[in-house]
């Protein structure tokens, strides 16, 4: 199985998604080390992902 890459929209770096990575999984940018949203695996799609508020999980 090949790991896709999509692109980091912070640094344009590559981020390689594993066969198994799902769409709404938050990976960190190798590079820049953002934390990056899958939006899309087919094509691969990542998009910043979301600010923790304070009051999530309450």
């Amino acid at each position: 199985m090949n790991m896709a890459n999509g692109e980091c929209p912070e640094c344009a770096g590559a981020v390689s998604l594993a066969p198994n990575t799902e769409v709404g999984e938050i990976l960190s940018c190798p590079d820049c080390g953002a934390r990056l949203e899958v939006r899309s695996i087919n094509p691969p799609s990542l998009v910043p992902a979301p600010k923790v508020e304070e009051d999530w999980g309450e």
